[in-house]
């Protein structure tokens, strides 16, 4: 993956570096933020993207498409300090904040991208918005929709968030300034439980008790192609493979099924190990493993190469887990125990090395780790807390920060050349230029 990393970025440079949006138009079938991905090369992108971007760079095709092979065969290993991960060292969690209250229980939340803004909902029907700094809200509850919220996803860069839940549509909201972004997505004929972004942002995916998976195009809000069928009963749960060339959906019927994101087909048989409903899916950072959980009381490990399950089930107290999570440095995974708190578990020894972590002494439903794996959010049924890690920041989330600061970096390096050829543009067309009109939130 470096190497293929390094390459990209060598045939980038030799190109002359061309911005995000010159290199999408040249490749006449993505998008400035696609190609933002691409080059970025942070997870494994879908072949299809890459060698777009390679011919549109002039390179050679395959050469990047042996390197793109070896990258995906190759399984990343867990972080070496994940094997011994003693109990006295696994993260402690002290409480930050109580981040006031929804007036009914709380479904998801969901951490914005740089990690500044949490996102909450639930069975009020409000999305709400805080301050991760400072646990204060952001603005007015995001409304609109007419019964209890499930699901919650914010879009890779950052710039929509999309909500849905027993309404049976999805809403999605301008990340910025809580805005609600085009007519709400409608198709579902029941419940809507789980929400999910494409990694490369091109798609949204929802599921719920109609038993359907449907693709939704990011930009535009039209369905992409067909529904996904073959559950036998309600979905819960949607996750995305990081490197984005499959999706995978679980629910009811006690099966996990796969997709090509390419094709939208099946991929394989259904995952059956699990003996009750699943609640919920994550994938490993890396995605070496898919974590699934539910209604035994159990978490599994899936290695993505072989869809076989990995050691032993990791058991929880009781017979729930309604959410499960990665910690983001990948040595670590956390499930909700629905009467006990969160629980988490050594990734590489399956052994409990912590639990509960948080515990709010009231059922807990849902939680979201910050980016950097610096705070850990938990809701119950009316109050949405944060808390921080007492451990020291691991290298790799040292990294991960740093990557994160450089994309907030790139990002206004965009958005000023894309100002300032907006300029150049009315400058050359002899248009008298209004200082009001680059103001923010002036087209």
């Amino acid at each position: 993956m470096a190497i293929l990393r390094s390459r990209l970025r060598e045939l980038h440079l030799h190109a002359g570096e061309p911005s995000f949006r010159a290199l999408a138009h040249r490749t006449q079938a993505m998008s400035h933020t696609t190609a933002h991905t691409v080059i970025r090369c942070r997870r494994l992108p879908q072949w299809g993207n890459l060698e777009l971007v390679v011919e549109a760079l002039d390179g050679d095709v395959a050469t990047f498409h042996a390197l793109w092979l070896a990258a995906r065969k190759t399984r990343p290993e867990p972080p070496a300090a994940a094997a011994s991960v003693p109990r006295e060292e696994a993260p402690r969690y002290q409480p930050v904040a109580e981040l006031g209250h929804h007036a009914l229980p709380v479904r998801d939340v969901a951490f914005h991208p740089d990690g500044h803004t949490l996102a909450s909902a639930g069975d009020d029907r409000m999305v709400r918005l805080w301050d991760a700094k400072t646990g204060r809200p952001l603005g007015d509850p995001l409304t609109g929709h007419t019964a209890a919220l499930r699901a919650l996803a914010f879009h890779p860069d950052g710039h929509l968030l999309a909500s849905a839940g027993d309404d049976t549509t999805v809403r999605l909201w301008d990340a910025g300034n809580g805005r609600p972004v085009g007519s709400p997505l409608a198709g579902h004929t029941n419940a809507i439980m789980a929400v999910a972004f494409h990694p490369d942002g091109h798609a949204l995916a929802s599921a719920g008790d109609d038993r359907m998976v449907r693709l939704w195009d990011a930009k535009t809000g039209r369905p992409l192609g067909e529904p996904l069928t073959g559950h036998a009963a309600g979905l819960w749960a949607l996750a995305f493979h990081p490197d984005g060339h499959l999706l995978a959906s679980a629910g009811y019927d006690k099966t996990i099924r796969l997709w090509d994101a390419m094709t939208w087909r099946p991929l394989g048989e259904p995952l059956t190990d699990h003996p009750a409903g699943i609640r919920a899916l994550a994938f490993h950072p890396d995605g070496h493993l898919l974590a699934s959980a539910g209604y035994d009381g159990a978490v599994r490990l899936w290695d993505t190469r072989t869809w076989r399950t990995e050691g032993h089930p990791l058991v929880a107290k009781t017979a729930r887990v309604v959410a499960v999570a990665f910690h983001p440095d990948g040595h670590l995974v956390a499930g909700v125990d629905r009467d006990e708190g969160v629980h988490m578990w050594d990734v590489s020894t399956g052994r409990l090395v912590r639990g509960p972590v948080v515990d709010h002494g009231v059922p807990v439903r849902t939680i979201a780790f910050h980016p950097e794996g610096i705070l850990l959010a938990s809701a119950d049924d009316r109050s949405v807390r944060l808390w921080r890690s007492t451990e020291p920041e691991t290298e790799q989330v040292l990294r991960q920060r740093i990557a994160g600061l450089r994309a907030r970096l790139e990002a206004v390096e965009r958005e000023r050349d894309e100002l300032a050829a907006l300029v150049q543009r009315l400058r050359t067309a002899d248009r008298p230029i209004r200082a009001e009109a680059l103001r923010p939130g002036n087209g």
